[in-house]
């Protein structure tokens, strides 16, 4: 095969990652005030039985507020439990539109675990070292962090081109969940959910997921990547292509102020197995497994 052709496939294989990889009445005052006016009234007309019965009443009614503040405070320990604090606080902040800085950037690892080539190895090898290229990577990220004020566009903020920071309802999609009280006295929560195979993302802002996880996270849309992949340089390329995304392990950590409910950093970090193969020339390409892994960080969260 000579040079063009090797290029040809090579920018092919580079167009088909690139789109993979390019693309969360009275107050109580006046009510007790009212109460312990009564109480007194009563008190200078009411025989001492009748006092005796209020004093049970209102040690009951303390009792109930104790049992009320407790329950108030509890933490939560099961994951429909955990789920619902982590959606209260990304809801919170949503709305809140406090300011934030945010970065994105991607890896694709090489090692034997992450990648494993079935046929055409040379010319898949090669065109993913250099789709590698076009990706971003942290430190890059970090230079040029998108930033948003305070009371601005929060449509960046998980879940992305929602109201909403958190839409997943179903306990049984997380594969593990933790709450953690901090020694600095904040709280973090890290949600982890099932596996999901070609999950679709939430469309912008219906608040309908179409997937677990899109219900939290971006994932890439498998539907518009076809879109994109046919006509250009791929099918003028390739012929039976087929992939799939299966996206693993995907984590979202959200550390806060539990007395403020004020948000102090967001990691999300996604995994997605990408399976696919093709014909070019010829030739055979399949790829068994190539490891994806999408970040996205905020910080610097200012209220």
């Amino acid at each position: 095969m000579n040079c063009k052709k090797i290029l040809a496939v090579i920018l092919a294989l580079v167009c088909v990652l690139a789109v993979l990889t390019s693309c969360g009445g009275k107050t109580p005052e006046a009510e007790t005030t009212t109460q312990e006016q009564t109480t007194a009234q009563e008190e200078t007309t009411v025989p001492e039985e009748t006092t005796a019965g209020e004093t049970e009443t209102e040690t009951e009614t303390e009792t109930e507020t104790e049992t009320t503040t407790e329950e108030e405070k509890k933490t939560p320990e099961t994951k429909e439990e955990i789920l619902a604090a982590y959606t209260e606080i990304m809801n919170k902040a949503k709305k809140d539109a406090p300011g934030f800085k945010e970065i994105m950037y991607q890896s694709l690892p090489d090692d034997a675990n992450s990648r494993v080539i079935t046929s055409g190895k040379t010319f898949v090898n090669a065109a993913l070292n250099l789709a590698g290229n076009f990706m971003t990577d942290e430190e890059s990220a970090r230079k040029k962090p998108d930033t948003f004020e305070k009371g601005g566009d929060m449509h960046l903020w998980p879940v992305k081109y929602n109201k909403e920071g958190c839409l997943l309802t179903d306990a049984n999609a997380l594969k593990d969940a933790k709450y953690e009280e901090l020694p600095d006295g904040n709280v973090r929560i890290t949600i982890v959910l099932n596996s999901e195979t070609n999950p679709e993302p939430t469309p912008d802002w219906t608040s309908k997921p179409q997937s677990k996880t899109g219900s939290v996270f971006a994932p890439l849309s498998k539907k518009e990547i076809d879109e994109n992949l046919n006509g250009g340089v791929v099918s003028a390329v390739f012929s039976d292509v087929s992939y799939s995304l299966t996206y693993h392990d995907c984590s979202s950590t959200v550390v806060y102020n539990p007395e403020t409910m004020q948000v102090i950093s967001v990691d999300q970090v996604c995994h997605v197995t990408i399976k696919g193969s093709g014909r070019t020339l010829g030739t055979t390409l399949a790829v068994e497994k190539q490891e994806l892994v999408n970040y996205l960080k905020i910080y610097d969260v200012k209220y």
